[in-house]
């Protein structure tokens, strides 16, 4: 019969316990901040969804060629409506990881660029360097945790799709990578298409799921649409 040594025990155990971890310290080193470029809009860009811009600047040039060159994304982030002269007070703390997907470059001095929303990040700091590009330490935030629809808010994705059916929303509905079962995905395409205010879109922005859909039946109660 073999002899279990205390040693080889308290190695046997040390192995397991480091095992047992291994995939909670694999997400904190992913979750570790990193460098990227900030835009700031005057609009909010939700998960999976698109945003068209018009590149002008310089500096709006130099981050399309960093974030092509270096396969990144860059943060999509909203602006305080505040009177503070603060830059650091100018930006909301929560944005979006933005991916190009497509450019187009109609006329000499004008490039077009379309991207989209995948998840969202916290900017910890940010600098902005002599080109004007802003660099940020981010980290980004996981993803929601898979879940149904409730009953209570399933009429939602029938109000999606009636939307949908308008006139004027096939360039919208070409770029959609449809996921209707996912209250994530729901939330923030409702959520985009409201007539709301800048600061009401970055409150939905930031709720979970469940609490978005609830504050979107609530917003459409209160408006007269359902």
């Amino acid at each position: 019969m073999p002899v279990i040594s205390k040693a080889n025990y308290d190695t046997d155990y040390f192995t397991s316990f480091i095992l047992l971890l291994l995939p909670d310290l694999l997400d904190l080193s992913s979750a570790m901040p990193v460098e990227l470029i900030l835009f700031p809009l005057n609009n909010v860009l939700y998960p999976e969804g698109i945003l068209s811009l018009q590149i002008l600047e310089p500096w709006h040039l130099s981050m399309v060629s960093h974030c092509c060159r270096e396969q990144k994304p860059f943060v999509a982030l909203s602006l305080k409506e505040t009177d503070n002269n603060d830059q650091l007070t100018l930006f909301n703390q929560i944005g979006t990881l933005a991916t190009i997907i497509n450019f187009d470059m109609p006329s000499t001095n004008l490039l077009k660029i379309k991207c989209r929303g995948k998840e969202k990040a916290r900017i910890i700091n940010h600098q902005t360097q002599e080109n004007g590009l802003i660099i940020a330490q981010i980290k980004s935030l996981p993803p929601p945790p898979v879940m149904e629809i409730p009953v209570q808010y399933q009429f939602l994705i029938h109000i999606l799709e009636n939307h949908l059916q308008r006139d004027g929303m096939q360039k919208y509905i070409q770029h959609l990578e449809e996921d209707w079962d996912n209250p994530e995905w729901l939330g923030c395409r409702l959520s985009e298409l409201l007539p709301i205010n800048q600061q009401q879109h970055y409150e939905l922005l930031i709720m979970q799921p469940l609490e978005r859909l609830k504050k979107l039946k609530d917003i459409m109660k209160n408006k007269g649409w359902i």
